[in-house]
């Protein structure tokens, strides 16, 4: 994609409102042309019409002959100003009727050919013209006089010039202080480019304020870039700090059972180091796939790719695979849901929100225990609850449990202390909120999804 420039975009800007002043003057200039110098002609056409009509009244009774020479001059009456002055002269056309026949008419004006049957009132006018007729019904004498309008020439393509001349030589003058001006106009706009440019990677601190109020919003826009940002990788450093730690028990377990097994000389020691092998494999593994699914599980990226999906037939899939788990333990997963729910989901992060709900649910419950899944759709929001009939959780602690790897003290059940904190990221992806409270119907902990 080319490269735009925000200088060159001022400048098009202020060329544009200079050529729409010049089309404005211009547009202008062409409705005087057309209406003003229109109406000032047909005037002076009229005086002279009315100049003809008074001096045909002294020729009352001449034959066409005699009165012809006298009209002519009139007519050159007429061009005397224009000559004067030295404009252009338009064109004239006179007509003289007497009793409705044409005793005079000028040389071929270039208008269309007279209709002297027609009368003085229904002749040809060529556009640009203009007539007059002026009568005097005592002697029976109609004078008709057309002329072009002066100015009409003025819009002819041999005078573009004319109108262009003034754009031309003001562009040089208008362009180049509105160049200074546009580049000092942006030199404030440069300064903070050269600012960040100059700061290395690890440098996210605010930058300067601005006295200009226009980029006042830039400046603030950056700032709060930087900041979340800097949140963003204290949490990220925070998070791999944290993922070292919990991985360094497994890891340390791997290594003493594996070191165990190679010095062992008993069946009893070789199994044994193989069961602790087996249990910190089993358990690193474990870390590591919640790792992955927190990463996935964040709040932060877009939800564009929610899509409406049936929430009833999720939570029915992913029931199906726990139930095995559930089964070793001899407990009994129940769903209490109507046929049909469908909700902006995004599928991955809700069967992630799911899983993890569920397995804390098998987990925690009772040898012989039941989990209870229900989806409330009669109202909204609609609400997805998982209760269990574990110890629960102490009001104190019920917040602090979705913190990454914080895990309940005195818990003996194995886990990474993940779970809660992935599920919390996945509901917020899903436009939803998690809550916990302690049963009121007996010991367990109730787990609410509210879509709302």
């Amino acid at each position: 994609m080319k490269n735009r420039s925000l200088f060159r975009r001022l400048l098009i800007g202020f060329i544009s409102v200079m050529a729409v002043v010049w089309l404005a003057n211009l547009a202008l200039d062409v409705y005087e042309t057309r209406t003003s110098k229109r109406r000032d002609m047909q005037r002076e056409l009229r005086a002279s019409a009315l100049r003809i009509l008074v001096v045909m009244q002294t020729m009352e009774g001449r034959p066409p002959a005699e009165i012809q020479p006298v009209v002519h001059k009139m007519e050159q009456l007429h061009y005397a100003l224009y000559k004067e002055l030295g404009w252009y002269t338009p064109a004239l056309q006179t007509q003289v009727w007497k009793q409705g026949s044409l005793v005079y008419q000028s040389p071929d004006a270039g208008l269309p050919t007279t209709d002297a049957a027609a009368g003085p009132y229904h002749q040809g006018l060529r556009d640009g013209w203009v007539a007059s007729v002026e009568s005097d019904a005592a002697t029976g004498v109609t004078v008709r006089m057309t002329t072009e309008v002066i100015g009409e020439w003025m819009l002819q393509v041999s005078s573009v010039g004319y109108y262009l001349a003034p754009l031309l030589f003001s562009v040089p003058f208008l362009l180049v202080p509105a160049w200074f001006i546009i580049r000092a106009g942006l030199r404030p706009l440069r300064s903070i480019v050269g600012e960040i440019e100059q700061r290395s990677g690890a440098n996210l601190s605010p930058l300067a304020s601005t006295p200009y109020q226009d980029l006042q919003p830039l400046v603030g826009s950056v700032n709060r870039l930087m900041e979340r940002l800097t949140e963003r990788l204290e949490r990220e450093q925070e998070f791999l700090i944290d993922a070292a730690h919990e991985l360094k028990t497994p890891l340390s377990i791997i290594q003493i059972n594996a070191e165990s097994l190679g010095e062992a000389r008993t069946p009893q020691r070789i199994e044994e180091a193989g069961h602790g092998l087996r249990t910190g494999v089993q358990r690193a593994t474990h870390t590591v796939h919640q790792l992955l699914a927190l990463a996935r599980s964040g709040s932060d990226r877009d939800h564009a790719s929610l899509l409406q999906r049936d929430l009833v037939e999720l939570v029915a899939d992913r029931l199906a695979l726990a139930g095995q788990i559930a089964a070793t333990r001899g407990i009994e997963i129940e769903l209490q849901a109507p046929e049909q729910c469908v909700l902006p989901l995004h599928l991955e992060s809700m069967a992630s929100l799911i899983d993890n709900l569920v397995s804390n649910a098998v987990k925690y419950s009772p040898q012989r225990g039941r989990v209870s899944v229900r989806i409330s759709s009669a109202a909204l929001p609609v609400v997805l609850s998982v209760l269990d009939q574990g110890p629960g959780i102490a009001p104190d602690m019920q917040r602090k449990v979705f913190e990454r790897f914080f895990r309940l003290p005195g818990q003996d059940q194995p886990g990474s202390g993940l779970g809660l904190a992935i599920a919390e990221r996945a509901a917020a992806r899903n436009h939803a909120r998690i809550r916990l409270d302690n049963r009121d119907d007996g010991p367990g902990l109730r787990v609410e999804v509210d879509f709302g």
